[in-house]
């Protein structure tokens, strides 16, 4: 069968990235643009509003919990529809608050719909419609967190410059509504079973070969390792506690006394690598295996990682920015690709909102944990060597779970 992503899977694989856009890159990623204008206009500290997205956060993690439960394909519609108009529609209904309290219970609400219709849904139906390509769909949906944040970002800061941050609001939902239209429109179900079609690229003859009676897949569901569980959370904990690391790239290169231009376009150089990075990442597991793509990824933002530790100059930060983007994926793709390899399908919506949910705490952690680790120092080796330990650490696990794997 051909394994090109085209027709009912191409529309599948659109309609699951809009989601992605909408859940991560419009509900979190340019949540920072509203903040001066609401404590300006509210008379009270940045810290007090960024709170509405740390709330957000926590209950995007606990939508992520709930999303298996509430899964279901007779659900999938209304789901969908309902996870729109509360997203959209709290999105709409923050930019006629009066009060910071009412804005923690609507970022709560729109944040638990997000959770439900973001990482563990998408993966979800990428698992079961893709059987070829799985990893290059998987980073394509991944990446539009990156991407919406991105492209979006500067349009929605011109809106709130020329309107305000109340019009923002109103802008941001309108276009959370249009990007969720093709997963209401175009995704049929979550199985292609339900609709008596067959995931992309499958062959028949890989179904028949081996055969499982209800009983063994009942029991290959029931059974879940809890050292290999244990060791999947441990990498999704220290691999999104690395992604907290880039927000603080225009402090590290003031730390070493570079212009400040060179620290925003370190940023920006990170953004475009973690992008891209996750685009690549699927496209050479399919291609080499996912045990070699991650490792890769390991040794590169391992490399980068020294580089911005022992190279203090413009290029080495340059260099060492774009290279460490690269962990995005692994905190991100990564995941996926270890959970379900892991674990397999039958235990995959059992498995990862919980090793996902590691990840989103850390990435919350370590953003103030970093901060204070240079308030304690004065500079920024003690957090370079911190990422060198976590990012080693990963290298052992993924090396170790894909040799069980292997052995099993």
């Amino acid at each position: 069968m051909n394994s090109k992503i085209s027709g009912k899977y191409l529309l599948i694989l659109i309609a699951v990235s809009g989601l992605i856009a909408t859940s991560v890159g419009l509900v979190t990623n340019v949540a920072g643009l509203f903040f001066n204008g609401i404590a300006e206009d509210f008379g009270i500290l940045k810290g007090t509003v960024s709170m509405t997205l740390t709330i957000c956060n926590i209950v995007f993690a606990l939508g992520g919990l709930a999303a298996p439960k509430l899964l279901k394909e007779e659900h999938l519609k209304p789901l969908l529809i309902i996870g729109t108009a509360l997203i959209a529609g709290c999105t709409a209904l923050l930019a006629m608050c009066s009060n910071i309290y009412l804005m923690y219970a609507l970022n709560a609400v729109r944040g638990f719909a997000a959770g439900i219709l973001g990482f563990v849904m998408v993966t979800m139906v990428i698992n079961n419609w893709f059987h070829a390509n799985v990893g290059l769909a998987t980073s394509i949906a991944m990446s539009c967190s990156g991407l919406a944040g991105a492209l979006f970002s500067p349009v929605i800061s011109s809106v709130i410059e020329s309107g305000g941050w109340r019009t923002g609001y109103l802008f941001t939902a309108a276009i959370m509504a249009v990007l969720n239209l093709p997963a209401i429109l175009f995704l049929p179900s979550l199985k292609p079973e339900t609709k008596g079609m067959v995931p992309l690229g499958y062959q028949p003859s890989e179904k028949t070969e081996k055969k499982e009676t209800v009983k063994e897949k009942t029991d290959a569901a029931s059974r879940i390792n809890m050292a290999l569980f244990v060791m999947a959370a441990a990498y999704s904990f220290m691999g999104c506690a690395a992604t907290a690391l880039p927000q603080h790239f225009p402090s590290i290169a003031g730390s070493y006394e570079l212009a400040a231009s060179v620290g925003a376009l370190m940023l920006s150089i990170c953004m475009v690598a973690n992008s891209l990075g996750k685009i690549v990442l699927g496209a050479l597991a399919d291609k080499f295996g996912s045990r070699m793509s991650l490792l890769l990824y390991c040794a590169l933002t391992i490399g980068a990682t020294v580089v911005l530790m022992l190279v203090p100059t413009t290029l080495g930060m340059y260099i060492g920015a774009g290279l460490y983007g690269l962990v995005y994926a692994l905190g991100t793709v990564g995941v996926v690709m270890i959970t379900k390899d892991t674990f397999g399908l039958e235990n995959y919506s059992r498995t990862y909102p919980t090793i996902s949910l590691a990840g989103t705490i850390a990435n919350a952690l370590f953003s103030s944990v970093i901060g204070f680790m240079y308030d304690l120092s004065g500079n920024y080796v003690p957090t370079l060597i911190l990422m060198l330990v976590m990012l080693g650490l990963n290298t052992f696990i993924i090396i170790s779970l894909y040799s069980r794997k292997k052995a099993a």
